[in-house]
């Protein structure tokens, strides 16, 4: 792996010292006393006045300029490392065949570890096969898991194969901001719009007119952010094995009137980037790009016949209507980081095993 991996980015809310600059300020001022000889005559009276009153003025500038540092905390920079898909325990029998590159959650996480984000962006479907909370601090717990207290973590369909996703809310505790499964919060100078996409599970489901697409309507349209990125589990476009998956397709509808940037989704176990689309899936660039990033380590598939809307060679079908992936990569676990800038974002998908990103870019927000 590059040394290009690891690079600096400003620690949120972090505040700069500034009493080396007072003293030299101050002493600018005549303040403190020079380097004179002991037997030098003091300054005039009004010399030493005028000196004071500008060494006080400068007093309270920094003064101001360190409160107002501390009322505006919201760094320029937000790293954030994003994956779903994540953990599964090599000794259960479900993975016992080493098909699919199975259960590689230590070596997707340790790129996680090395980006240092500060935020790891979890898009669902954290622990394989059944969610046991023995399994979260057994299996997950040692690879994602030492990212916990930085973790957003979004509801996928495993978490629901224990009631009510308990053992799920049970681990991530106040990391969920949310039982209902959908928030918003911000990171830096960007708003993060958390949604469920496990339908069946949300009261109301996610159409338009929900309690689900409301709140989000209601979220987006009060936002003061120029830039919005949002997550859910199951993705709207995919070239994948299960293909798109039009549950979402009204959450998606209110991101693209709301001009949201980007939204982030898991499930597929492969990567894969589409141009900027508006709801019917055709390219916008005012529309929303989306990423799906399924190689957190449970497995990694390639689409064969029958997959996804393949026809028995396994190519997609010229019926099929849907938008094709930018890039896409079925043959790899690994991570994709973004850098939020305040009007603008990048990407880098990292591979398990692979030195320099297979995608990057950068784009600027709406």
């Amino acid at each position: 792996m590059t040394d290009d991996l690891i690079r600096p980015v400003p620690t949120p809310g972090r505040r700069w010292p500034i009493r080396g600059s007072l003293t030299r300020l101050v002493r600018l001022a005549g303040l403190t006393r020079t380097a004179r000889g002991a037997g030098a005559a003091p300054a005039p009276r009004g010399r030493r006045r005028a000196r004071a009153v500008l060494a006080l003025a400068v007093v309270i500038l920094l003064a101001l300029g360190a409160l107002l540092g501390r009322c505006s905390t919201d760094p320029d920079t937000v790293r954030v490392a994003a994956v779903g898909d994540m953990a599964c325990d090599p000794n259960d029998p479900d993975f016992a065949t080493g098909a699919h590159d199975h259960c590689k959650q230590k070596e997707v996480s340790d790129l996680a570890v090395r980006l240092n984000p500060a935020v790891l962006l979890g898009l669902g479907d954290f622990q394989y096969e059944l969610p046991a909370t023995a399994a979260y601090r057994s299996v997950y717990g040692p690879s994602f898991g030492r990212l916990l207290d930085r973790t957003v973590p979004v509801f996928g369909n495993q978490e629901y194969k224990v009631q009510d996703a308990n053992t799920f809310t049970a681990y991530f505790g106040k990391q969920i901001k949310d039982t209902k499964g959908y928030w918003s919060q911000d990171l830096g100078r960007w708003h993060l719009v958390v949604l469920n996409s496990n339908c069946a599970a949300v009261q109301g489901g996610c159409g338009a007119g929900s309690p689900q697409e409301s709140w989000l309507a209601d979220d987006l349209k009060n936002t003061k952010s120029q830039c919005v990125i949002a997550a859910w589990h199951h993705p709207r476009w995919s070239s994948g094995i299960a293909g798109p998956d039009p549950r979402t397709a009204d959450l998606f509808q209110t991101l693209y009137k709301y001009k949201v940037e980007l939204v982030l989704s898991g499930h597929e176990a492969d990567y894969e980037r589409f141009a900027p689309l508006n709801p019917d899936g055709r390219q916008d660039p005012l529309g929303v790009r989306q990423y799906v990033v399924g190689t957190g380590g449970q497995a990694h598939y390639r689409p064969g016949p029958g997959d996804g809307g393949r026809d028995a060679k396994g190519k997609l079908s010229e019926k099929a209507v849907r938008p094709i992936g930018e890039f896409v990569d079925f043959d790899h676990h690994g991570v994709l980081e973004l850098e939020l800038k305040p009007d603008s974002w990048s990407w880098r998908f990292y591979a398990v095993g692979v030195g320099n990103p297979l995608d990057k870019g950068e784009e600027p927000c709406h």
